[in-house]
């Protein structure tokens, strides 16, 4: 490697695969790790994104891919691949104008018939064109890459032929700055540990890292930092007014986080990006302190309205993946925070997040510097914010935590097949979810499907604990049972979710929920709930649906601020990997059940999966947290010791011979149950059987000698762990005589 150029060689290979006949008479591709490909009207095969670790002097937007050599099969037999569905919104009638009902995307520059893209169905040549793809080069904090697409298949759809990529070796050339490497940057390793399970080639890149942190250290003086790994943004109003907020930030300093609130006394005097409001001045203010402080952590609390929308005090940044568009073309987001190293105005016309800013070298990357999550108050909403806090603080001090292995999933239909594809069965994300990680994981599943009963005679290939009708159902029965993750799919609008769709035909069956059913909803033990429907988390709508369940009934909701987006014809084995909606609540309850706090759980998905275009980049930007980004749902307490027993309970002197009772109780943090275990100070001890925690038990003891004793106590769980032994009690046991008519009889020992 020269001192203005280098290069990083990786090889990529396919991984099992099958291909088989579905119902319509295509062959369906599928492959170990990688996803179906997302071109609408294109041939769907399979693709995965790559990650590849670029030297810390690499100059990104000089990155050159380059194969070296290929290991390539033309398969035998001729196969007919289906095209990929177009997109639709997950939005209901009331959600859309009149002449938006039924509207479908394809992208730009197709020539569609008939739901293919003819430009490619028509043409005698492989598809794509590449199998392999260098997309716009990323950072997360102090770590560059590289992102490869590759597409392991290619497709001749007039030969109908496949060809089959085995293995790539590919080579990234880079060109080297001679600026000097920031020390702050280099040293800084909040996350190191999410980068070791991402890098296809992290123990060869982090060599690269670690040389030039070393460098730079023995070059630099060293500067301390600032630790404050959890940073909480709001404003002076709620700091005075709150009454929980210090209680939370001492909890969570409790659980090890170094916590720093900061309000507009530290940000609104800073100059951001143009147009310079509120969110830009909020987003400098991370900029300038993510590292020196060692920031993981921001948790946004206060009013989110954009700037567009009357700008609340904490805002999101409203951004425009969909400008060019006639419609549905915005999306508030607080991924603005997150990405601290992309430029989300790189053509500089004010109008951030636009799919230009996503595509070019230097603009929006999508990698999360750090993980967001948000409590919204409204109209000095302070004992709303109280309550919810409070709850968080509840929720991470239980010890009772088994019934958080339950799931409820409400799965509608989003339509009746359109274009010749299939009806778009929600319920196979139901099914996708049970299969590949919730029965693994030990959850019992409450699903609700459409099963024929409703408007149209919408039915379900997939069984269901209870049929998902408009109405009440959900609703009683999420108040009537313990639920740990709550997950569903419907059209809707900020106040409610539906029931059925309206297309082709019109066959919607009522309300799956709406945001006053969360008022009859239990709060003692709330669910990670995930919103999968349009415009749930709309941050104008004071009542709508994701923050009417995070007051009342959950403890973190993910939902979509604008419309999002769905694959016509998705079905089971299809979701994991997908940017569509269902593939963003497979992600995302995955990751929830794998223990990950919820906004590590959002933006490591979102780093996993790459949007196909500006419809699906903006389901990147509307998913946003609701609660703790911090907060996780702890499956699995820890064996805690139970709680030392106060000192025996009895009499305090007696005579031998007599059989004296004495009893303890004692708490388990655990909820085991515990047995006691009494030393009467004699060298003999004797135990309890096992009750529930909290509960007294009593033993009696026999002295034989006179003499002073002291009896103490401890309780063991069912697991063994034991406490510490009590504090003694002192009783005085001595040889006593029984008096009848005068005359004096032998002390009696025993019965």
């Amino acid at each position: 490697m020269d001192d203005d150029y280098g290069k990083v060689r990786i090889v990529l290979e396919a991984k099992d695969y099958s291909i088989t006949r579905d119902e319509r008479g295509f062959d369906v591709i599928m492959m170990d790790g990688f996803a179906s490909t997302t071109s609408s009207g294109d041939p769907m095969l399979v693709h995965k994104v790559y990650d590849v670790l670029i030297p810390p002097e690499a100059v990104g937007e000089e990155l050159k891919l380059e194969i070296v050599s290929a290991e390539v099969q033309v398969l035998d037999g001729t196969f007919e691949i289906p095209p990929v569905g177009a997109i639709a919104p997950v939005a209901g009638e009331r959600e859309l104008a009149a002449d938006e009902v039924g509207i479908e995307y394809w992208g730009e520059g197709k020539s569609i018939t008939d739901g293919i893209n003819l430009d490619v169905y028509e043409k005698d040549a492989d598809y794509p064109e590449n199998f392999l793809e260098l997309l716009p080069p990323s950072q997360m904090r102090k770590w560059k890459f590289a992102r490869l697409d590759y597409t392991p298949f290619t497709y001749n759809p007039v030969s109908k032929k496949l060809t089959v990529i085995k293995s790539a070796v590919v080579e990234i050339s880079y060109g080297v700055s001679p600026a000097p490497l920031d020390r702050t940057l280099l040293t800084d390793t909040v996350m190191d540990d999410v980068a070791a399970g991402m890098f296809v080639n992290y123990e060869e890149g982090r060599l690269w890292y670690e040389e030039a942190a070393m460098k730079a250290a023995i070059k630099m003086e060293a500067k301390p930092l600032a630790a404050a790994d959890y940073v909480i943004i709001t404003t002076n109003a709620i700091v005075a007014n709150s009454a929980k907020l210090n209680a939370f930030k001492s909890h969570k300093e409790s659980l090890g986080y170094s916590v720093l609130v900061v309000t507009e006394t530290d940000f609104l005097g800073l100059t951001g990006q143009a147009p310079n409001q509120r969110a830009e001045k909020i987003r400098q203010w991370l900029k300038e302190n993510y590292l020196t402080k060692g920031i993981k952590y921001v948790l946004l609390i206060g009013d989110p309205r954009p700037f567009e929308s009357g700008e609340g005090d904490v805002p999101m940044k409203m951004c425009w993946p969909r400008y060019s568009e006639d419609s549905h073309r915005e999306a508030p987001t607080d991924y603005f925070y997150a990405d601290l190293t992309g430029n989300w105005d790189r053509n500089a016309n004010q109008i951030y997040g636009e799919w230009v800013d996503f595509t070019a070298s230097g603009g929006v990357d999508l990698t999360a510097e750090v993980y967001v999550g948000r409590i919204p108050v409204y109209d000095a909403g302070y004992s709303t914010l109280d309550a919810i806090l409070q709850k968080i603080i509840d929720y991470e001090t239980s010890l009772s935590t088994g019934w958080r292995k339950s799931a409820l999933l409400p799965m509608s239909f989003l339509d009746g097949g359109v274009y010749g594809y299939s009806a778009t069965d929600y319920g196979a994300l139901g099914e996708e979810m049970k299969v590949k990680f919730l029965d693994g994981a030990g959850f019992s599943c409450y699903r609700m499907y459409q099963q024929g009963s409703g408007a149209c005679g919408v039915n379900s290939a997939y069984s269901s604990e209870a049929e998902l009708r408009g109405g009440t159902g959900v609703r009683d029965r999420w108040a009537g049972d313990d639920y740990g993750i709550v997950s569903w799919a419907g059209h809707g609008s900020p106040v409610h979710t539906e029931v059925g769709y309206s297309k082709p035909a019109v066959c919607y069956d009522g309300a799956l929920f709406v945001s006053s059913y969360a008022s009859s909803l239990n709060d003692l033990r709330p669910s990670f709930v995930y919103h999968g429907s349009c415009s749930n988390a709309h941050p104008e709508t004071k009542d709508n649906v994701a923050y009417s369940v995070l007051k009342k009934g959950g403890i973190s909701t993910l939902g979509s601020t604008r419309v999002c987006w769905y694959y016509l014809g998705e079905s089971f084995g299809g979701f994991e990997g997908s940017p569509s909606v269902g593939g963003i609540g497979f992600g995302y309850v995955k990751r929830i059940v794998q223990e990950l706090p919820g906004a590590d759980a959002l933006y490591q998905l979102k780093q996993t999966i790459y949007p196909s275009g500006s419809a699906m980049l903006m389901n990147w930007y509307d998913f946003n947290l609701y609660g703790d980004p911090a907060l996780n749902i702890r499956l699995e307490v820890p064996n805690s010791p139970p709680e030392t027993p106060d000192r025996p309970v009895g009499p305090n002197s007696g005579k031998i011979g007599l059989l004296y009772s004495y009893s303890a109780v004692s708490d388990d943090p655990d909820g085991d149950q515990l047995r006691y275990v009494f030393d009467w100070g004699d060298a003999t001890t004797s135990q309890t059987g096992f009750v529930d925690s909290g509960t007294t038990g009593s033993l009696t003891h026999l002295w034989n000698v006179e003499g002073v004793y002291n009896i103490r106590v401890r309780a063991e769980d069912v697991r063994g762990a034991t406490s510490e032994w009590s504090e003694p009690l002192e009783v005085s046991i001595f040889q006593g005589v029984n008096r009848v008519a005068g005359v004096r009889r032998s002390p009696i020992f025993g019965f």
